[in-house]
């Protein structure tokens, strides 16, 4: 049971690596007001996170709900009443009167705070509470938009090990093969960071970095190249081109979560 300053989060239907994601954040609150550790539904909690873009999941949590109708915490408009505070994960918009809700992907003051949010409503959450008082209404939480990295490497196995490496930094991501698709996506978009491999069909990755550099509206974005190899030459090479540091495949997980970490500046 919470003593009004650790609460237990349940989960229904969250995939594995966000579960990851979710622990990882919750190390950061340890130090907090508020403190969360992840649990299985199974057990005793005081907050659930129910996957909205499941539906397996959301069936599961209305026949929790069900279950739990005569113990209601929070009433919602168009579903079951939930017997534990529940925070809707979505990629899009939440559903239609959902309270709490976090949008993916997670990110750390998104999460945490939007958490802090259904704990200040708990039970025994402020012991300074008037009994009887009514609770403040939730605030709606500011979400601050993702950060988005543009990938281009023309091995498959490559781009999606980076994707699933960035998506668990809470990192939203662009994949593509070549400098001509880079170029396209580029006309689009900006980016707060490039990986770009040296070697590419067509266009190197010399040439790209250089281009990109010369655009007044994007030289200040940060460019990462990938080399199989990083001689001396390579580096003269690439400080020419502009690009702002150099990362060796296979890239090492810890080295990799340092580089994007510093240059995203994520916590």
């Amino acid at each position: 049971m919470s003593d009004g300053k650790t609460f237990a989060v349940a989960v229904i239907g969250i995939p594995e690596h966000e579960r990851n994601v979710l622990k990882n954040i919750f190390k950061l609150s340890l130090y907090r007001v508020c403190t969360y550790t992840l649990i299985s539904v199974d057990e005793p909690s005081q907050i659930l996170m129910v996957d909205a873009d499941d539906p397996s999941a959301m069936a599961e949590w209305r026949a929790f709900c069900a279950a739990g109708a005569n113990q209601s915490s929070l009433p919602r408009r168009g579903a079951a009443p939930s017997p534990i505070p529940a925070v809707l994960v979505t990629k899009e918009a939440p559903p239609d009167g959902a309270v709490y809700h976090i949008r993916r992907p997670f990110i750390a003051s998104r999460v945490l705070g939007v958490l802090d949010q259904v704990a200040a409503q708990a039970p025994g959450a402020a012991p300074e509470r008037v009994i009887g008082e009514s609770a403040p209404a939730p605030v709606p939480v500011e979400e601050p938009p993702a950060p988005t990295v543009l990938v281009v490497d023309d091995s498959s196995t490559i781009r999606k090990q980076l994707e699933l490496e960035l998506k668990l930094l809470g990192v939203r991501v662009d994949a593509v093969e070549s400098g001509e698709q880079a170029f396209e996506s580029l006309a689009r978009k900006n980016y707060d960071l490039i990986f770009l491999d040296v070697v590419l069909p067509g266009v190197d990755g010399y040439q790209i970095c250089k281009t990109i550099k010369k655009d007044k509206a994007k030289k200040k974005t940060p460019i990462i190249m990938l080399t199989s190899k990083s001689s001396p030459f390579d580096r003269v090479k690439g400080a020419l081109a502009g690009c702002d540091t150099y990362l060796t495949k296979p890239v090492k997980q810890s080295l990799f979560q340092k580089t994007v970490k510093k240059y995203l500046k994520l916590s």
